[in-house]
């Protein structure tokens, strides 16, 4: 994909000497600041000017949106350009009274939100361990012991020092053998599970665990616990099943994660009607119950009644079995370094960014959600700038 054009000087010189407008309608700040740095502005003007003008036929759309959606910089004297978020090479010269520009696609740009740019906490090098968390993961029923082993691995990518997978005696053995990092683990009473649980910094419960009557007990007891805690998959339909859930929870040290069909059960709205209203009704089910509520979808929003973040990373190769299970993983390693909101806010998207990358290396038909954990590496790597 790329663009080329031809821009005369004086045309440039003549727009901005008539309509004085011109300048601050059609550049950004930072162009207008690189131009008034140069001895003949509006040669330099007119190469940005021809610049916009190459992607505009790179990507062949009408010339009537903002020109500001355009913006062309210059590092170490080289430019590039930014539109849409996809990045452009380019190539601006200029022969007597004419500035020339070409504008070239760079395939498989992801950039970054300036937000989470710099937002891990540096590691102290005397940390062990302990200091980056000890997650619990209570999940998986025989027949689904992948979502949980999807969760573990992805806790661990995600930075957690420890992650304990507590399971039932039917599939200890199996997922004994299938683990390397994370650790197994099985208990002979709920007894002696709740107190397991309560030594650890997070607990997450829910992928794969089933639906049966003492699951259901299992998380009764585990909504008791005061530390952050993550709900997804069957522990949000058990949760439905509970009289006043978060009654004995702090404020806002829960968090859900549920796509439109659970967030239907846990509300008794129609899907049609809650992919209609996503943020208001994710707004209000947060403010209501005290929970940060992650919304799943192709724009998952991030609430915690007040404050909202709707993602942008991630795309179609992401909707696939054990994608969700990730995020759950991502999640709840966060949990130990940020407050619930934040911790969600960074997860979601940085869940999406190694879809993206995923996406760049592999395409979307063959993606699997172990595709993510594998590029959650090159995700966390590509936010730190330090």
């Amino acid at each position: 994909m790329y663009g080329i054009d031809i821009c005369k000087i004086s045309r440039i010189k003549d727009l901005f000497d008539k309509y004085p407008k011109f300048l601050d309608e059609y550049f950004t700040e930072n162009e207008i600041n690189y131009i008034r740095k140069k001895k003949n502005p509006y040669e330099r003007m007119a190469g940005i000017f021809s610049a916009k003008e190459a992607i505009i036929k790179a990507n062949e759309i009408d010339k009537t949106f903002p020109p500001k959606e355009i913006e062309i910089f210059h590092e170490n004297k080289k430019p590039y350009g930014k539109f849409r978020g996809q990045k452009y090479y380019l190539s601006i010269s200029h022969e007597r009274d004419y500035a020339i520009a070409f504008a070239k696609l760079i395939e498989n740009y992801i950039e970054i939100e300036k937000e989470f740019i710099n937002i891990m906490p540096k590691r102290d090098s005397n940390s062990h361990k302990g200091t980056f968390g000890k997650i619990g993961i209570v999940g998986g029923s025989f027949g689904m012991t992948g979502s949980v082993y999807l969760s573990s691995n992805a806790c661990l990518k995600s930075g957690a020092g420890l992650v304990y997978n507590v399971v039932d005696k039917e599939i200890f053995e199996i997922m004994s053998i299938k683990y390397i990092e994370p650790i197994a683990k099985t208990f002979d009473n709920n007894d002696d599970l709740i107190k397991f649980l309560n030594s650890l910094d997070v607990v997450a419960i829910g992928p794969g665990m089933g639906t049966k009557k003492e699951k259901i007990e299992i998380l009764k007891r585990v909504l008791k616990i005061q530390k952050p805690l993550l709900i997804d998959a069957d522990g949000l339909n058990n949760l439905v099943l509970i009289d006043e859930p978060f009654k004995n929870r702090k404020d806002f040290q829960t968090v859900l994660t549920p796509h439109p069909l659970e967030f239907s059960r846990l509300t008794g709205l129609d899907p049609n009607f809650i992919n209609n209203n996503r943020e208001k009704l994710a707004k209000e089910y947060a403010k209501k119950n005290k929970v940060v509520l992650v919304l799943k979808g192709s724009a998952s929003v991030v609430t915690d009644g007040d404050r909202i973040y709707i993602n942008k990373s991630g795309n179609p190769g992401m909707a696939s079995a054990g994608s969700g299970d990730v995020l759950t993983g991502i999640i709840s390693a966060l949990l130990k370094i940020f407050p619930s909101f934040e911790a969600a806010k960074v997860g979601v998207y940085i869940h999406g960014l190694a879809g993206d990358f995923a996406k760049n290396s592999l395409g979307e038909v063959s993606m699997r959600a172990r595709d993510i954990i594998n590029f959650l590496p090159m995700a966390f790597k590509s936010i730190d700038k330090n």
